[in-house]
């Protein structure tokens, strides 16, 4: 559907940030946990690294 009035545009523009927002955290989340263990850009995906001490099956 499309927005039909300004209000309706506004409160679109809203939802879409709102879901900008949403996907910025879950990449700051993603990245952050991936600092975490060792794993970078460049890194190989088929073996990722595991932080000393930890189990792979954790």
């Amino acid at each position: 559907m499309h927005p039909r009035s300004n209000g309706e545009l506004s409160d679109a523009l809203n939802q879409a940030r709102a879901a900008w927002a949403n996907c910025a955290a879950e990449v700051d989340m993603v990245a952050t946990c991936q600092a975490g263990v060792g794993i970078g850009i460049g890194a190989s995906a088929a073996a990722p690294a595991i932080a000393p001490g930890v189990s792979a099956h954790e």
